[in-house]
């Protein structure tokens, strides 16, 4: 049986309680490692995931994880799109990556109005939704809706999406009490409505596909249109008389960048299992050392990466546990809670790359082959660090400035 036929979901098909146990998802990525390895190269070389990738993870039913329950998915707790996500990224960053993007599409689109999930569902569960947030665009207020025009980047697995969730200014929505954001809208467009500009030619990240869309004069009726900062301070979640799901009133920023948190774990997690795999079998040059294995040295930034890594995903497992509590009590997090899990996540982001380093020079210059797995998770967790959301620095500071009571803060997106 194929690693793809042993992860396919069970014919008895989606559940009807929402506190029906996570029924495998992180096996059934496990069993896609071999498949997502041997497509990797492929997926790097195409600028794009391969065909079979994609087939293996809806086949194993992970493109239907957090799309909402009364539309055919199974609206996962955070932990387990975590975990699944760092099962994915070990076999491909990029693939781990994408999951993770159009997980979060899934989850988003569970925030818009009802017309408009229905609407972008009424093909099936299956449906991928890929977004970019930046508001690179102009809007025009029209009757039932806006006509939006611009250009979006990068566009994270819009090779392999039906829907594009994209950023816009809304001048009617002006908010001096919150002028960082606070007049963004989320637009949901087909993708059949806009052209996917070949502009993704980067060293690292290649298969995740994140190429530029564009459109011009885009009619989005309101049923397809979010207002992102009330969603951000939790006005949606918090909205009396909505009988909504759980998995919908977790924190807006905090969700986003607790799952997010998953391709670089899988990554450090791939890398450490890689220099481990022949540490026995492989000497240091110009050492009396035969087996890597046998040098201190190396038995030390091993263990060092080991620690990093175990840190990382303890973070990850708290702020995910944390996410969901306060959904589940219909509650929302005060600001600074939800600031100290963006300082958790680029702590996760500095800790990843550091053991991913430690590993490299442990294991010498043959990582930076050009064929090279490692030399691979190099270039991909180099690329993938510099995203705008991913920044210790930065993070450190939304902190600082929430803990201490420092007003304004440098960002509304807490």
């Amino acid at each position: 049986m194929s690693a793809v036929e042993a992860a396919t979901i069970p014919a008895e098909g989606v559940p009807d309680s929402a506190n029906t146990p996570d029924p495998g998802f992180v096996g059934r990525a496990t069993a896609l490692r071999e498949l997502l390895e041997q497509n990797r190269v492929a997926g790097d070389e195409r600028r794009r995931l391969t065909d079979q990738v994609m087939s293996g993870l809806a086949g194993a039913g992970l493109s239907r994880m957090w799309v909402p329950r009364r539309f055919g998915g199974w609206e996962c707790d955070l932990r387990t799109m975590v975990d699944t996500t760092i099962e994915v990224t070990k076999g491909d960053p990029s693939a781990g990556w994408v999951h993770w993007i159009l997980g979060c599409g899934d989850w988003l689109v569970g925030l818009f109005p009802e017309a408009g999930q229905a609407e972008v569902y009424a093909n099936g569960p299956d449906t991928r939704v890929c977004s970019v947030f930046a508001p690179s665009a102009t809007a025009h207020r029209v009757a039932g809706g806006w006509t939006v025009s611009g250009r979006w980047s990068p566009a994270s697995g819009c090779a392999h999406a039906q829907w594009a969730m994209l950023g816009f200014p809304r001048p009617d929505a002006a908010d001096t009490e919150h002028p960082d954001g606070g007049n963004l809208g989320f637009a949901l467009i087909p993708m059949s409505e806009l052209r996917v500009d070949d502009t993704w030619f980067t060293t690292g990240m290649r298969g995740t596909g994140s190429n530029t869309l564009s459109g011009e004069r885009l009619f989005v009726p309101d049923h397809r249109v979010l207002s992102v900062m009330p969603a951000v301070r939790g006005d949606l979640a918090l909205q009396e008389g909505e009988p909504g799901s759980p998995r919908y009133r977790t924190a807006f920023l905090p969700t986003l960048v607790t799952h997010m948190m998953g391709p670089y774990i899988g990554m450090a997690r791939a890398a450490l299992e890689l220099v481990a795999k022949d540490a026995s079998t492989r000497g240091i040059s110009f050492t009396t050392y035969d087996r890597r294995s046998d040098s201190t040295a190396f038995q030390l930034a091993v263990a060092e990466a080991a620690a990093r890594v175990d840190a990382a995903t303890a973070l990850a497992h708290s702020a995910a546990d944390s996410i969901d509590a306060y959904a589940a009590a219909g509650t929302y997090p005060d600001v600074v809670s939800r600031a100290r899990i963006r300082l958790h996540f680029g702590h996760v982001v500095a800790q990843c790359c550091e053991a991913v380093d430690l590993l490299v020079s442990a294991h010498g210059a043959s990582a930076f082959a050009e064929a090279s797995p490692l030399g691979g998770i190099v270039r991909d967790i180099q690329t993938a660090s510099r995203h705008a959301f991913a920044s210790p620095v930065v993070n450190k500071e939304v902190f600082g400035r929430a803990l201490l009571g420092v007003e304004e803060n440098i960002t509304e997106f807490i």
